[in-house]
């Protein structure tokens, strides 16, 4: 079956991790989704219904461990399935596949509105924040909290490589809030000037753990030695439904060229990953869009979200890249 040119798209995309934060993939995910079902020329509901099949696993044959866009192909083909065992036709299934996309897109953005009027709560007047790399989430956090009025300083590092913490720079500068930067190798000198830690999240597991930026491990770490709270802010939407079966976060290597140059130091390799898990004890809360939890919930949270019997039956193969 041929794919779709959006379906191409966002997969070249993806591939070469040019769309941002795991947010921005999902909404880009179902828009792409959204028109293959649009241009559907199929004869009849179950050609349509092959046809949105084959783009959601052409995703997710390319997708790492982000549980929102994960999230979005299993509400999508939650959708396809619950139609297709109600019987519905062609132009109804259509209808009720957009509808769905539709209320994912206001459910996501609802839901990070929430996060960031929970995550200003954590955060006092004149408070100093450490935030590592960047996080959309976390800037909506301190957006919140600067707009009530609160006097916020923002702590970052590099967050090499990419050197996504830069984006955090530009942003507090935009938004007119005093900000330091420094290396990486600094968190052991920032933190404990700061008076909590929040960073996002890429996933979270329902054992509690988070998968991050590398070195937000070693971020948590130095909290916890300091005795400095530390936050994960992640609409739930970042919860992992793989991981319910005990599947492993799916994750990419440091590609070596981000490290060093090719060929400059031969026989030596570019070892670890891009991102890291950050265990469920060191983190004080999870803050989402129903509040702050305990790590501990989001066994609870995962098994309640709208989970399709085709993506979880091929779990198994894709957290292992059999897929």
């Amino acid at each position: 079956m041929t794919i779709h040119p959006s379906i191409e798209t966002v997969n070249d995309r993806i591939h070469r991790d040019v769309i941002g934060g795991a947010a921005d993939i999902a909404k880009e995910v179902v828009q792409a989704i959204e028109d293959v079902v649009v241009d559907s020329r199929a004869a009849d509901a179950s050609g349509l219904a092959g046809e949105i099949e084959a783009a959601v696993i052409a995703v997710l044959k390319v997708l790492p461990s982000f549980a929102p866009p994960l999230n979005a192909l299993h509400r999508v083909m939650k959708q396809v399935e619950d139609s297709r065992a109600a019987g519905l036709e062609l132009d109804q299934l259509r209808a009720a596949v957009v509808q769905s996309i539709v209320e994912f897109k206001t459910f996501a953005e609802q839901a990070l509105r929430n996060v960031a009027i929970y995550g200003a709560e954590a955060i006092r007047d004149g408070d100093t924040l450490f935030m590592y790399s960047m996080s959309s989430t976390v800037w909506r956090v301190i957006k919140a909290a600067h707009d009530q009025g609160k006097r916020i300083r923002v702590l970052v590092t590099e967050s090499r490589p990419a050197n996504e913490g830069m984006w955090t720079v530009e942003r507090m500068i935009e938004y007119g809030i005093p900000v330091e930067v420094s290396i990486d190798a600094a968190i052991g000198m920032l933190i404990p000037r700061s008076d909590l830690v929040m960073v996002g999240a890429d996933s979270v597991a329902a054992s509690g753990e988070v998968l991050c930026k590398v070195g937000t491990y070693p971020s948590a770490l130095v909290a916890r030695e300091h005795g400095v709270p530390f936050y994960i802010a992640a609409d739930t939407l970042k919860f992992d439904s793989s991981t319910l079966l005990g599947l492993p976060f799916r994750v990419d290597p440091i590609p070596a060229d981000q490290v060093v140059k090719p060929g400059e130091y031969p026989g030596a390799v570019v070892s670890a990953s891009l991102f890291d898990v950050t265990p469920p004890h060191l983190i004080k809360a999870i803050i989402c869009e129903k509040g702050f939890i305990n790590p501990a919930a989001a066994f609870t949270v995962i098994q309640n979200m709208p989970l399709s019997k085709t993506i979880f039956d091929r779990l198994p193969d894709w957290a292992h890249g059999r897929l």
